[in-house]
C-alpha cells in the first residue's frame, strides 16, 4: 500500500505514515517495504529473536 492509502485507512496524513516508516526502518534493520514485510511475517510466525 502507498503512504496515502495507509493514511486513509488509519485516518492519518500520508506524511505522518512516511515519518513513522522512516523512524521504524532503522530500528528493525530494514531499508524497504519488502524487508519490512519479511520482518513482520517472521514476527507473526513467532520466530523473531531480539
Amino acid at each position: 500500500m502507498t503512504n496515502r492509502e495507509i493514511g486513509q485507512r488509519l485516518y492519518l496524513s500520508h506524511r505522518t505514515v512516511s515519518t513513522h516508516l522512516h523512524r521504524i526502518f532503522p530500528k528493525l534493520g530494514v531499508s524497504s517495504r519488502a524487508d519490512l514485510a519479511r520482518v513482520l511475517k517472521t514476527l507473526g510466525e513467532g520466530s523473531f529473536s531480539r
